[in-house]
């Protein structure tokens, strides 16, 4: 499946006129079989409307989305989330279902209305809840897993339509290193191994570099910059967007193993004021 946004911007109006409000220049990507791409910016920056714009959730202003150069209006909402999984940020549950009954819940494009999910339907959010490394935890309630949990389990809730385009809306935030870890790696299995294509918001610069294939990145009055990661997350542009001098760090244990990294220079320590042995 291609997915792709011709002259996307969204706008709102000021003083009876349309201005640009969010996106300074408009958004031009296009998305392949099991392609990851990511969507790179500060806070504010319009990151989540922008991907409310990609699935229909919000319409475009100025542009359009298509899935197979077909515009995403003219085929039924049915269709499209047969074919696009959205993954919202994580919240505490209100009600307390089971992720068993969460996941089941994204078999919605395949239950009529007034049915009972059926024992496909229950072996599908079975097998997804195992795809994602969560199968033990079928019938716990959503409100007493962790935020990691509940994110893997938001994850497969969209697995069981069988989408051919995940996207998540900063799928790592609030959790702990161990748990951001699994979600990345979640993620590049499933792109890797189903070809599964994923566009994914995030603030984290390491995230980019280690699952994408293209960066989106924005911010607010900043021109969208669109590319392949080495083009586009460069010191000096990450230091336009974000406002801080960033140091690019490569790390290489044997010719198998390398690690791309951003840090922020302030984080550096002067060797005369560390505790560690520097050494020449």
């Amino acid at each position: 499946m291609r997915i792709e946004v011709q002259g996307g911007n969204y706008f709102y109006a000021r003083k009876k006129e349309e201005v640009p409000y969010l996106y300074q220049t408009d958004i031009n990507f296009s998305l392949n079989d099991g392609e990851i791409m990511a969507i790179l910016g500060p806070n504010g920056a319009g990151k989540t409307t922008m991907l409310k714009c990609i699935t229909g959730l919000l319409d475009w202003k100025k542009g359009q989305t298509f899935i197979d150069g077909k515009p995403l209006p003219s085929l039924s909402r049915k269709t499209v989330w047969k074919r696009i999984g959205y993954v919202p940020q994580a919240h505490k549950m209100v009600f307390g279902f089971t992720l068993e009954e969460l996941v089941i819940m994204g078999r919605a494009p395949y239950i009529s209305a007034l049915a009972q999910p059926s024992v496909k339907d229950r072996e599908a959010a079975h097998l997804a809840l195992e795809t994602v490394g969560i199968g033990h935890l079928a019938g716990k309630s959503c409100n007493t897993v962790s935020g990691g949990e509940l994110q893997l389990a938001l994850i497969a809730r969209t697995l069981v339509s069988d989408p051919e385009v995940l996207i998540l809306d900063e799928p790592e935030s609030h959790l702990d290193v161990q748990k951001q870890v699994v979600i990345l790696q979640t993620l590049k299995r499933l792109s890797q191994e189903k070809k599964i294509s994923c566009i994914i918001n995030t603030h984290y610069p390491n995230h980019a570099f280690f699952l994408a294939d293209h960066v989106l990145m924005t911010a607010k009055q900043k021109p969208v910059v669109y590319g392949e990661v080495q083009e586009v997350m460069t010191e000096s542009r990450m230091k336009e967007y974000f406002g801080i001098e960033m140091k690019k760090i490569i790390y290489e244990e044997d010719e198998n193993f390398l690690i791309e990294t951003m840090v922020p220079k302030d984080l550096g320590i002067p060797r005369d004021q560390s505790t560690c042995r520097f050494t020449s």
